[in-house]
């Protein structure tokens, strides 16, 4: 599908008629069905083109969560991510991590994204570097504002989602972060 075509649809989700509205998530969850990967590939494009309208770009993340977080079946959704094929993973990580900062809306639809995939990885050892990377973008001395505020967003996501033992060996550095 095309990238336009994806945002057209995003927008309508926000701002369309009630048929408009219904029509999108019909094709949406429809394209979820023939092809989660790509449609997670997208959507993270979308996110974190900081050109695109921001009401795609909202939307775009929420339907990003809506694919990686369900309050009724969290395991089975995190089971799904992980299905998902490692370069298409790291290609949705990449861009929500960065579009971190870059959103008009608050709270930050990125750092949610961030924190549900990392509910799903970091108990299973991968995404290694998240911990230290949000750290590093709240720490580093000259970082813009909204990177940090996000960042921070990113990690009360996860340290209130996440089992405590996952984060042990990394307590002393996220309190760096929130000190």
């Amino acid at each position: 599908m095309a990238a336009q075509d994806l945002i057209n649809i995003l927008e309508r989700t926000a701002t369309g008629s009630q048929a408009d509205l219904e029509n999108a998530r019909n094709f949406l969850a429809k394209a979820a069905e023939q092809n989660l990967p790509e449609l997670l590939k997208q959507l993270s494009d979308i996110l974190n083109t900081t050109t695109n309208n921001p009401t795609a770009r909202t939307q775009a993340a929420l339907q990003l969560k809506n694919a990686l977080y369900s309050r009724d079946n969290i395991e089975a959704f995190r089971e799904r991510w992980l299905r998902i094929p490692d370069d298409i993973r790291a290609h949705v990580k990449n861009n929500c991590f960065n579009a971190l900062g870059t959103e008009t809306s608050k709270p930050s639809q990125a750092a949610q994204c961030v924190g549900y995939i990392a509910c799903a990885e970091l108990p299973r050892g991968q995404w290694r570097d998240l911990i230290e990377r949000l750290v590093a973008n709240v720490t580093t001395v000259g970082r813009p504002d909204n990177i940090r505020e996000a960042s921070l967003e990113a990690l009360g996501y996860i340290c209130q989602d996440i089992e405590q033992k996952v984060l042990e060996p990394q307590s002393n550095v996220i309190l760096t972060a929130l000190v």
